[in-house]
């Protein structure tokens, strides 16, 4: 009697330790790992990376950020108060092309000159969408955010306006201005000191690769930038 209860205290002991076991294995295949910002914009930019663009049948560039890089993911509210204060912002999109040529000399620069953060604001999912009519008038098919638009206001000055070609070729203005990607603004004590947009003028199409004598003028061009990003709200600056 004495080793039939043994017996099944044992298989007790054997069934707890297997269904704690199966417990936790479920845990943990449900659990959501908290990446940081830096880690969730390397990983959205590195998801396209060897593989072709539907509409136009081209490879889009690669891109390879650290794992540690500077930006930090932004919301509308997060980019207005920089723009009232002090900060950088890389307002971009991973499927586009020049943003991605241009993110990852900014990832290099940064590490290069000990660059601040950088604040990252993706356009496309929060911009309008303005079409032609019949007429050519333009119109709003899609409503941009609330902050957006206020954005907009703020960068005013500084934002080209937003063009768009009719069937016949010409260009039609539509009164409005946009942000286009990528695009770099450079705030300081609640002022706008630079806004650069694009790569360089010689690159063409994104899809192209950048020479030498490109690249170099463009990673001296942003540690130029981001060099005078270090000092904000230094007295020397």
């Amino acid at each position: 009697m004495r080793k039939d209860k043994v017996v099944l205290v044992f298989l007790l002991m054997v069934l707890l330790i297997v269904g704690s076991l199966m417990v936790y294995l479920s845990f943990k295949d449900n659990v959501v790992i908290d990446e940081s910002d830096a880690i969730k914009i390397k990983n959205e930019y590195a998801s396209l990376n060897n593989k072709v663009n539907d509409s136009n049948q081209r490879t889009y560039p690669y891109v390879s950020l650290s794992d540690d890089n500077l930006f930090v993911k932004a919301t509308e509210d997060d980019i207005i108060e920089v723009l009232n204060n002090d900060g950088l912002i890389f307002f971009g999109d991973y499927t586009d092309s020049y943003s991605r040529t241009l993110i990852s000399l900014v990832d290099e620069v940064s590490k290069e000159v000990h660059s601040s953060s950088i604040y990252y604001l993706d356009i496309p999912s929060i911009k309008d969408e303005i079409s032609l009519n019949d007429l050519d008038e333009p119109i709003v098919k899609e409503e941009g955010s609330i902050g957006y638009y206020k954005i907009l206001k703020l960068l005013d000055e500084w934002l080209p306006n937003y063009f768009i070609i009719n069937n016949n070729g010409e260009k039609i203005d539509t009164l409005e201005k946009y942000i286009s990607v990528p695009t770099i603004v450079l705030v300081k004590n609640g002022k706008v000191k630079e806004v650069r947009m694009g790569t360089i003028d010689s690159q063409k199409n994104g899809y192209d690769i950048l020479t030498s004598e490109e690249i170099t003028k463009i990673k001296e061009d942003l540690s130029s930038l981001l060099n005078n990003n270090i000092c904000l709200n230094e007295k020397e600056c």
